[in-house]
């Protein structure tokens, strides 16, 4: 199964701008972006290999497709390609709402939903809500987002930051919001593949101050439902989990766990994983985010 982000926001919010930077990232991921058209991609042209119509590879395995006429078409091409891709993420329309498009990460083959990430202008959020004329959408795509992405917060003081952030919480209680000045957001943040690399996911989170994480290794197996409790018990602040479970009630298969703001995924591994423990890494921001309590709510599973 192959992971599926989709990238919503209105216009101007900073949606490209991120996708530029997830493009030309040095993260050692073959990305598929599919976009509705080129115009405002800004390839480097040291890593552009070829443009083949709707296509564009890129030579650090990367590729660029437009949406010519239908998402699934796109879906359909992407997905065949060899080898084959880590991860594939959907830049919705600026008025389009983005939980139409995560249908197709919830029930197309072959893919599985990632999340739902709103880019949300920290500038202009506020008045393009109560707009007469776009409200409507813009809370929309509000309502849709699983993890938020606060851009362009270097054009407002630290105070309006948190006010906006304040009010976001407010508009959709319990979201997890990143803070982000021109796309500046490791992928393994936004992506989750964290357990495909875990000690350079550590690093690249070291790196940026925001960021705090903390990983756990589980020998006995999590009981599936108080795992789920304690997910769903964690602050705010945390933004991101992933890892290997090994569950009570299946314990001759171990599950991939994702965690993307408030949506956390349980899905079994393709291959039979009779490995007995669970190995978890969770991030988050703010001092709300306490590793060593939050730690303890997974160990409290296992016992």
């Amino acid at each position: 199964m192959t992971p599926l982000t989709v990238i919503g926001g209105y216009l101007g919010a900073g949606k490209t701008t991120l996708i530029n930077r997830l493009l030309g990232e040095d993260h050692g991921l073959r990305l598929a972006v599919l976009v509705n058209d080129f115009g405002d991609i800004n390839i480097d042209e040291t890593l552009l290999q070829s443009h083949d119509g709707d296509t564009l590879s890129l030579s650090n395995g990367c590729v660029c497709c437009t949406i010519a006429d239908a998402l699934g078409d796109a879906l359909d091409k992407v997905l065949a390609r060899s080898p084959p891709l880590d991860h594939i993420l959907v830049e919705a329309s600026g008025v389009a709402n983005p939980a139409k498009v995560a249908m197709y990460g919830q029930g197309w083959p072959g893919l599985s939903l990632d999340g739902v990430i709103v880019v949300v202008d920290a500038h202009t959020i506020r008045s393009q809500a109560d707009d007469k004329f776009v409200g409507s959408t813009v809370r929309q795509q509000l309502a849709a987002g699983d993890l938020f992405l606060l851009s362009k917060v270097d054009l407002i003081g630290e105070e309006q930051v948190e006010s906006v952030s304040n009010w976001l919480r407010a508009q959709v209680p319990g979201c997890s919001i990143v803070k982000a000045c021109f796309g500046e957001v490791s992928a393994d943040v936004l992506l989750g593949v964290l357990s495909v690399r875990q000690q350079r996911f550590v690093s690249d989170v070291s790196n940026h101050a925001q960021f705090h994480y903390f990983s756990v290794r589980l020998e006995r197996p999590l009981h599936r439902a108080r795992l789920r409790a304690v997910i769903a018990s964690w602050p705010d602040e945390v933004v991101r989990a992933k890892g290997l479970v090994a569950l009570q009630d299946d314990p001759n298969q171990r599950y991939e766990l994702q965690l993307v703001g408030r949506r956390l995924c349980l899905r079994p591994m393709s291959v039979r994983d009779r490995n007995g423990g669970s190995e978890i890494v969770v991030i988050g921001v703010g001092q709300a985010f306490d590793p060593s309590a939050l730690e303890q709510t997974l160990r409290a599973v296992s016992q």
